[in-house]
């Protein structure tokens, strides 16, 4: 499928735009289609956007604009997890994360990410190192049931988890159908979700890494930026979400060791200040518009102050899901 005809939304646009200034550098850490780069150089004339996204396939979008905008725009294809190689890092004003997936790597059969794909059971978003085929097939019953249950928060993890390890003691799984099958055949379809829904969503996530790349792409941008860069991202999922949350109450809250005694640091010592203390969602029309966009949430921080505090994963509480998600790497 020509990803020409496939429609991207840019999800909480005018929010996003709300945030930003003229006469800034921007890194568009979530290219895309480029919906947010094309809106921003279009409304802000003098200002310059590096986009970078792992998914190569994105760089027909980014000829466009680079040809359109020449000297205010350039592309990179990299993770964003690999920040620290762009020259135009240190001097970057602003930093926009989308963390959903794309329409176009959705609807492209090739890429397995489809219920429906017949095609390799891929589900890398670009620069990967697994694949969800070496997944399903070798992975231990107990890792796949954790994963589904953590991941994609599903009931039914062991049921399914169990039954995709009968099926492949029997027939290697090697296609998005058959693994969607499987688990139709354990839950029954309730409204226009398919109840293969969850499982995908984790498998995906473990195949992209993608809790470790937004820990390592937020810490260093926030450790190592120039003061006064704005940093919005949206999340889609619960899980991206809340570490997103924890990852900014470290930098930008004061921390508590007990309710019984003092904070143990003041708004002096906090690297960040945090412009949206509740996450903003998107507007009930949007949501009519794009029905995808119905789970986003938007949160913004602005570094204030450089300090030399450093996030370690262990101060998330969420070990056991990066743990999950460095089996195969």
């Amino acid at each position: 499928m020509s990803l020409d005809t496939i429609k991207h939304y840019p999800v909480m646009l005018e929010e996003v735009l709300s945030y930003l200034s003229d006469n800034k550098k921007i890194i568009d850490c979530t290219f895309g289609g480029g919906g947010y780069s094309s809106a921003i150089l279009k409304k802000f004339p003098n200002s310059i956007i590096t986009g970078i996204d792992r998914d190569n396939n994105v760089s027909k979008f980014a000829d466009k604009l680079k040809k359109k905008y020449q000297k205010r725009f350039n592309f990179k294809n990299i993770r964003f997890s690999e920040l620290y190689k762009l020259k135009e890092f240190k001097i970057s004003d602003f930093f926009i994360f989308d963390l959903g997936v794309s329409h176009f790597q959705l609807k492209d059969l090739s890429r397995g990410f489809s219920f429906n794909s017949q095609r390799d059971l891929n589900m890398g978003m670009g620069l990967n190192t697994i694949n969800a085929q070496d997944i399903i097939n070798s992975i231990s019953e107990k890792n796949l049931k954790n994963i589904l249950k953590f991941f994609g928060e599903e009931k039914f993890a062991s049921k399914i988890a169990h039954e995709i390890i009968n099926h492949r003691n029997t027939k290697k799984i090697n296609n998005s159908k058959e693994l969607s099958d499987i688990i139709n055949n354990i839950k029954y379809k309730k409204g226009r979700t398919n109840p293969a829904t969850k499982s995908f969503q984790a498998i995906r996530m473990i195949v992209n890494e993608e809790l470790s790349e937004v820990f390592k792409a937020l810490k260093f941008i926030v450790e190592n930026c120039q003061v006064n860069t704005t940093i919005i991202i949206v999340t889609f999922n619960s899980l991206e979400d809340l570490l997103v949350k924890k990852i900014i109450n470290f930098y930008g809250k004061k921390k508590n060791v007990s309710r019984y005694l003092p904070s143990t640091n003041s708004s002096d010592d906090l690297a960040v200040k945090i412009l949206t203390k509740k996450p903003l969602f998107p507007s009930t029309k949007e949501i009519k518009e794009n029905p995808s966009s119905r789970s986003a949430k938007l949160r913004v921080i602005k570094k204030i102050k450089n300090q030399n505090i450093r996030l370690q994963r262990n101060d998330l509480n969420m070990e056991k899901y990066f743990l999950l998600e460095n089996i195969y790497v």
